[in-house]
């Protein structure tokens, strides 16, 4: 599993980000409280991130700090 991503912020918007990492880009569902901590972008930035598999679809969440990934994992 993906457990954290680093690498350049390609584009953010408030529901997600992509992060290109090394010529790829990750598809990360992010909450507002992650939104408003991104750096601009094209800068390197570093996400925790929570993968969730289903048989139809591989989402990834992404947060800025494990406690928000916690609490996410608690609801």
């Amino acid at each position: 599993m993906i457990a954290s991503l680093t690498g350049r912020l390609a584009s953010k918007h408030p529901g997600g980000v992509i992060i290109d990492v090394q010529g790829v880009g990750y598809d990360v569902l992010i909450p507002l409280s992650t939104y408003y901590q991104l750096p601009d972008s094209n800068q390197a930035v570093t996400l925790t991130i929570y993968t969730h598999v289903r048989e139809d679809a591989i989402q990834l969440f992404g947060f800025s700090t494990p406690r928000e990934k916690d609490a996410f994992l608690m609801l």
